[in-house]
């Protein structure tokens, strides 16, 4: 199968361990069926992973690693949330979740946020939407041609168009 590298180079450290969980999920029942090696091997043949990943990948198959190991390399926070993604998928492959699968899956699910500041993240979130929101209402202004004098805008008439709005009436609509 030919190789697409999705604009990659190569499989950053965090995608490697993610693929590496998903194996470990695949042996959480005891038995790789084919249908979870199969959607393992599609992603491998299709990524652009080293000769080195593909042999540890293959090692995997063949002896489950310890997940909690592995976590601690997954950093990039897109990856942690997409190994409890795709994990679930891996869970239910075989048609039927085992006790050990819905377990790993709690575990996974506890790890997706572990060790990220979280009040970071937010106020992070927080401040990008107030900028969005900043920038849209100027470009809307812009689009809605708001009265002014002299390039300064004339608040009476923003005001009525403001009240106008609210009521439904746009006066200002090509």
């Amino acid at each position: 199968m030919a190789r697409e590298n999705f604009g990659e180079e190569n499989v950053s450290t965090s995608k490697f361990y993610m693929f590496r969980c998903l194996i470990v999920m695949a042996h959480a029942d005891g038995e790789i069926c084919d249908e979870e090696r199969a959607y393992i091997s599609a992603f491998i043949n299709r990524l652009p992973f080293t000769q080195e990943q593909e042999e540890i990948l293959e090692k995997d198959f063949e002896e489950a690693q310890p997940i909690g190991k592995l976590l601690t390399y997954i950093n990039d926070p897109l990856y942690r949330g997409q190994v409890v993604y795709f994990a679930r998928i891996m869970a239910y492959k075989d048609g039927e979740l085992h006790p050990n699968e819905e377990a790993l899956l709690e575990r996974l699910n506890a790890n997706a946020t572990d060790g990220l500041d979280m009040e970071a993240i937010k106020a992070h979130v927080t401040k990008a939407v107030a900028i969005d929101l900043n920038v849209h209402d100027i470009e809307m202004d812009k689009a809605r041609g708001r009265p002014t004098k002299g390039g300064h805008p004339i608040p009476w008439l923003q005001w009525l168009d403001e009240v106008l709005l609210k009521l439904g009436i746009d006066i200002l609509r090509d």
